[in-house]
């Protein structure tokens, strides 16, 4: 009898036993016990790991893919000029015409070639000095139109001359920023961006919305970091 009694007083420690190892079994949250009570840690939120642009601005307000609410604002206006234009937004063909951008003659397409609807089409324009830049048309329309009844919606300059110095692309000022920008210089200018973006070791973009409502990017900067300085611009309007 009495070994009986022994036997169930050793089943149920036993059973005792495995039920207080099975308690958390299988919970994701990690535990803490505090007076016996189990409290879940609180994992913290993950923000940018990037090592690179804190010495530019300040990466706590960023997430893990490095967006951050922050913005240019609904007032913000371009102000741009380069190699000697004044460049607004939106222009239009008949607009960089007399502004002296002409297409080169090699250039495979012209003012009446067509661009499908809600399509994109990207130019090389040359002015008198032999320096190029880029213009975006854009056809928002429902039908086909011809390339100088699209507007152009965006600008690119592709290589900074400061950057390289066989570059065909000219001289620029946007918004402060300039050929021989630093990247402090950038930040000090717009501010930080509203995303960053690293290309490689070397190189990142940033880029900057207008508002929470419109995150398009409307100036996009390209920076090298060892040469300390902007290699590529862009800048639109929709």
């Amino acid at each position: 009898m009495k070994r009986i009694l022994s036997l169930v007083l050793l089943v149920c420690v036993f059973l005792s036993s495995c039920s207080v190892f099975d308690k958390d079994y299988g919970k994701s949250m990690p535990q803490e016990q505090y007076d016996g009570v189990d409290i879940a840690v609180k994992i913290p939120e993950i923000k940018s790991a990037d090592e690179v642009m804190p010495t530019y601005f300040d990466i706590s307000p960023y997430d893990e893919e490095n967006y951050a609410d922050i913005y240019l604002g609904k007032d913000f206006k371009y102000k741009a000029t380069y190699s000697g234009s004044v460049l607004e937004l939106p222009a239009s063909y008949k607009k960089m015409i007399k502004s002296g951008w002409v297409l080169p003659e090699d250039s495979a397409m012209n003012d009446e070639s067509k661009i499908m609807a809600g399509k994109s089409a990207q130019l090389s324009f040359k002015n008198e000095y032999g320096k190029y830049i880029i213009a975006v048309f854009y056809n928002k329309s429902n039908s086909s139109k011809s390339l100088s009844s699209c507007p152009i919606v965006k600008y690119i300059i592709e290589d900074n001359m400061i950057y390289s110095t066989d570059s065909i692309y000219g001289q620029f000022f946007i918004n402060g920023i300039s050929n021989d920008s630093a990247i402090t210089d950038v930040i000090e200018c717009l501010g930080a961006p509203s995303h960053f973006y690293r290309i490689d070791d070397n190189n990142y973009y940033l880029d900057y919305f207008l508002t929470e409502n419109d995150k398009r990017s409307k100036i996009t900067v390209y920076i090298n970091i060892p040469g300390d300085c902007v290699t590529r611009l862009e800048f639109s309007l929709y």
